[in-house]
């Protein structure tokens, strides 16, 4: 069985997206499925710079709460997921946010 290439991306940016929401807690922990996802996005286009960004932002630091450090940490997430997701030709878009959270809470 072959999935679409676009399912496919969408699938990996759903991890990511989790990964990123699950990070306003503190570092999330490696995962073989977050890693699939970026090693995966990369193979679609990603740069790796952004791949790295996003991974030590989001697993090697645990910054939280309101201070500068927190909302760097969350400025370098999202920085890295907005290029990622440009890259692999995906508009991030509210609709599609949305669809990602309901994909995801299916």
């Amino acid at each position: 069985m072959r999935v679409a290439r676009d399912r496919a991306i969408f699938h990996a940016l759903c991890v990511v997206d989790e990964a990123q929401e699950r990070a306003r807690a503190g570092a999330v922990p490696p995962s073989a499925g977050l890693r699939l996802a970026l090693a995966f996005l990369h193979l679609c286009g990603a740069e790796l710079y952004w791949i790295d960004q996003f991974w030590k932002a989001a697993v090697t630091r645990s910054e939280v709460g309101q201070g500068a450090a927190a909302f760097g940490r969350s400025q370098e997430m999202t920085a890295a997921v907005n290029a990622i997701t440009r890259a692999v030709g995906v508009e991030r878009s509210s609709a599609f946010l949305d669809a990602l959270r309901a994909a995801r809470r299916a």
